[in-house]
C-alpha cells in the first residue's frame, strides 16, 4: 500500500501564529489523492476553478472527484543543490537563489536542503526556520566532485517517509547525471518506481550548461511536478519563486481507485474549459487487498 492512498481523504484546519486556518489535505487509504497545475495557453496560472471544470479518468474511466480544494497547500520540500566541481562557477549565484527560495516561504511551510557532489549530504533539519535554513546556505555548501542526481533524489525522497500531504523534491543541477555513490541507489529506474508509488512530486531546474537530463523531465512530467531550462545569465532565484508560487496555486483532487488489484493505473486529468492545460500525475499504484 502506498503513502498516496487513504481510508479517507482528512482535511485538518492548521493554525499557525495566529494566522489564518488553512486546509491541510492528509492521506489515509482509499483515496487516490492528487496535486494539479492550470495554466492558460499564455501561461498563466488559472486560480478559481471548481470541482466541477475537472474531469479525471482512471485508467480511461470516467471517475467521481471525492476530495477537491483550491485551498492553499503547506510546502514540504526536499530542496537538492547540485555542488559538483562544473558549479563552482556558478556557486554564489546558486546560494543566494536558495536564500530567496527559503525567504519565500510562509507559515507552515517545511524545507528540507540537500546537495550533491562529492557525497550527498541532507540537512537533519525539515524545518520552516528561516535561520536554521540560511545557516545551512551559509555553512554547508561545498562544490566538488561529480552529479550522483539520481542517488541524491532517491535519497531525498527518502528522507520524506512518513511524512503527510504534498511532498516535493526540488533539484538544480548543471548536467547529466553521473555515477552513483556507494550506499545509495542510484539508477533513474530507482528513482521512477519511488515516485511513482509513493506519489511524490519532482521539480528539476536545469541552468546552464549541459541539457538537463532526459529521464528526470520525463519523471517530472509523470509526477504532476516541472521542469525548467536557464539560459545563459537567467534569474536563477526568479525560477525558485515560479516554482513556489505554483505550488501554491495547486487543485487537490482526489477520488477512489476503480480496482484494488495492487497495480499501476493510468491517471488523466483535463479541464472541461478551452485554452488550459493541465498538470498532474499520471499514474498511481493501487491497494492490494
Amino acid at each position: 500500500m502506498t503513502r498516496a492512498l487513504t481510508v479517507v481523504a482528512i482535511a485538518a484546519l492548521l493554525v499557525v501564529d495566529g494566522q489564518e486556518p488553512r486546509t491541510v489535505f492528509r492521506s489515509g487509504v482509499q483515496t487516490v489523492v492528487l496535486h494539479a497545475t492550470v495554466r492558460s495557453d499564455e501561461g498563466r496560472l488559472v486560480p478559481a476553478l471548481t470541482r466541477d471544470d475537472f474531469d479525471v479518468r482512471d485508467d480511461g474511466r470516467l471517475v467521481e472527484i471525492t476530495v477537491f480544494s483550491a485551498d492553499p497547500q503547506p510546502l514540504t520540500v526536499a530542496l537538492l543543490l547540485d555542488m559538483s566541481g562544473s558549479m563552482v562557477s556558478h556557486f554564489l549565484r546558486v546560494r543566494e537563489a536558495a536564500q530567496h527560495f527559503v525567504d519565500a516561504l510562509h507559515d507552515g511551510d517545511r524545507v528540507r536542503i540537500g546537495t550533491f557532489g562529492t557525497e550527498i549530504a541532507l540537512s537533519p533539519w525539515l524545518t520552516g526556520d528561516k535561520r536554521i535554513l540560511h545557516r545551512v546556505l551559509r555553512e554547508e555548501l561545498w562544490p566538488s566532485g561529480g552529479t550522483p542526481l539520481w542517488g541524491a533524489v532517491h535519497a531525498a525522497m527518502r528522507s520524506l517517509d512518513g511524512e503527510t500531504g504534498r511532498r516535493v523534491v526540488l533539484a538544480l543541477t548543471d548536467g547529466i547525471s553521473g555515477p552513483g555513490l556507494p550506499g545509495h541507489p542510484g539508477s533513474a529506474r530507482d528513482a521512477r518506481n519511488t515516485a511513482e508509488d509513493d506519489g511524490f512530486m519532482i521539480y528539476a531546474i536545469g541552468i546552464e550548461g549541459s541539457p538537463l537530463d532526459a529521464s528526470i523531465t520525463t519523471l517530472a512530467d509523470r509526477t504532476g511536478g516541472g521542469h525548467f531550462r536557464l539560459a545563459a545569465g537567467a534569474d536563477v532565484a526568479g525560477t525558485f519563486l515560479t516554482v513556489v508560487d505554483e505550488l501554491r496555486h495547486q487543485y487537490v483532487i482526489g477520488f477512489t481507485p476503480v480496482k484494488a488489484d495492487g497495480r499501476r493505473h493510468d491517471i488523466d486529468v483535463r479541464v472541461k474549459q478551452p485554452g488550459m492545460t493541465v498538470r498532474a500525475r499520471k499514474n498511481y499504484r493501487a491497494p492490494d487487498r
